[in-house]
């Protein structure tokens, strides 16, 4: 049994995270407008200001693989993906932070007061803001404004 983890953003430094106990999760209705389904097993979902983001398994374990390489040929179109709240795709991770050759192993919503905490770094106070995490790195991205803020190498305060 696996658990899908569902990230609510709630203010800039507010959030709740809850937990779904599921074998599978591939898709996703959007209300209304749209059914969003992954070729991959969804790992975690992040609704924030009129962004959804979800991360999937890594596209390696696909075919019933058990083990996967760190070090990946391509990466270029990785595992975390925003849609808007209709279901229209806005971006993946790659465009924003370049093939990496890793999968991301995560994510979550963090406020400009915790990266600097945290991470040591200064970022303009935002409700957009995310850490995700591939290998040793964590990438500071702004969702809304499609932007990679930070590349931080191993180091936590």
């Amino acid at each position: 049994m696996g658990f899908v983890t569902i990230e609510t953003v709630v203010n800039k430094d507010k959030k709740l995270t809850i937990e779904i106990e599921s074998t599978a999760l591939y898709t996703l209705n959007c209300g209304l407008c749209k059914m969003l389904e992954f070729s991959d097993k969804i790992i975690k979902v992040s609704i924030s200001d009129g962004i959804l983001l979800i991360l999937t398994e890594d596209r390696d374990f696909r075919n019933g693989a058990q083990q996967a390489p760190v070090l990946k040929d391509n990466r270029a179109i990785n595992n975390i993906d925003a849609y808007d709240w209709q279901g229209n795709h806005l971006w993946n991770i790659g465009e924003l932070v370049g093939d990496i050759k890793m999968q991301f192993d995560g994510f979550h919503h963090i406020s400009a007061k915790d990266v600097k905490i945290h991470y040591g770094v200064k970022c303009a106070p935002s409700h957009n803001l995310y850490a995700c995490i591939s290998g040793g790195y964590v990438f500071i991205i702004d969702s809304k404004k499609q932007k990679l803020l930070y590349r931080i190498a191993g180091k936590i305060r």
